[in-house]
């Protein structure tokens, strides 16, 4: 393989691996604040530290830093949090 194909596949490679990270941006989780009962189990499971708990004592996601991998809403008990 020469150079020129090699920089050509890692540029595809690049774009899909982007493009995969674009998609997983645009379903950021959302907080249904009337289940929500504020435990902070998804603020404990939250690898991008997006969720927190607010003022009002509900969980809150920053969607900024929110990656969509859906780990909040599996540990919430209430299923106050979504991915969809």
């Amino acid at each position: 393989m020469n150079h020129t194909r090699l920089a050509v596949a890692l540029a595809v490679v690049c774009i899909l691996i982007g493009s995969a990270y674009a998609v997983a941006k645009l379903i950021p989780a959302s907080v249904d604040e009337s289940k929500c009962i504020g435990c902070g189990a998804c603020v404990e499971q939250c690898p991008a530290g997006a969720v927190s708990i607010g003022s009002d004592g509900t969980a809150f996601v920053d969607k900024e830093k929110c990656t969509g991998c859906g780990k909040c809403a599996k540990s919430c008990p209430v299923e106050a949090i979504s991915t969809e």
